[in-house]
């Protein structure tokens, strides 16, 4: 049975309402891939709100069921809302917690839009370099055909020849150089995107550890 998260009462009705006077703040916190396509099961219509006839609290099924499994994944703690010493935890969580929460979403967020500008970054950089391979190779081709084509002495369609040759292997040594710099460039700032959303866990954590330690349920 549901339970107000406010004061506990079940005395609780479904109305259609899109304003909300709790759990407001946890709109959009999806941790760790633990709250996903779920949520679809409890939010029944999207207008609907919970609302308690005793104190007048109104909610969102969504944001209850959003708040107690982030709490479950990184407390291990599974909160009876009938409870009021569960209730207070709550609520103290999503103010103290919820900064930190969103700070790990933000650094998700950075992270990504880091490691996509620096992938152009790092093709766009080398594919400028390539383009001094691209570049000979034209050359080489119109020198050898002009020289043909004008019936100039053979060593200098032989010297054509063999700028072309040499273009072509020029281009083709600096494609596969390129495409292991870009690999390197890409794999770092993979690695330092992932430190970026691992620090903001791990601050994550220990602030959750802290909290649980100062805010006992027993």
């Amino acid at each position: 049975m549901a339970n107000c998260p406010n004061c506990g009462s079940t005395h609780i009705q479904l109305k259609k309402e899109t304003q909300v006077n709790w759990g407001r703040a946890v709109t959009g916190w999806v941790l760790f891939g633990i709250v996903g396509g779920a949520i679809g099961a409890v939010t029944g219509e999207a207008k609907n709100a919970n609302v308690c006839m005793d104190c007048g609290t109104s909610w969102k099924a969504e944001d209850i069921y959003k708040i107690l499994e982030v709490i479950k994944k990184l407390a291990s703690i599974t909160l009876d809302l009938s409870k009021e010493k569960h209730r207070s935890f709550l609520n103290k969580f999503i103010s103290t917690i919820g900064t930190y929460i969103e700070e790990v979403s933000e650094t998700e967020k950075k992270a990504e839009a880091f490691l996509t500008k620096a992938k152009q970054e790092a093709e766009s950089k080398y594919f400028v370099l390539s383009g001094c391979g691209c570049l000979l190779l034209i050359f080489s081709v119109f020198f050898a055909f002009s020289a043909s084509a004008a019936d100039i002495a053979g060593f200098a369609f032989i010297i054509g020849l063999l700028v072309f040759i040499i273009g072509f292997v020029i281009d083709a040594s600096i494609s596969h150089a390129n495409k292991e710099n870009i690999k390197k460039e890409i794999e770092m700032a993979e690695a330092k995107a992932e430190g970026m959303k691992i620090k903001a866990q791990e601050k994550l954590k220990a602030k959750v550890s802290l909290f649980v330690l100062n805010n006992p349920l027993n």
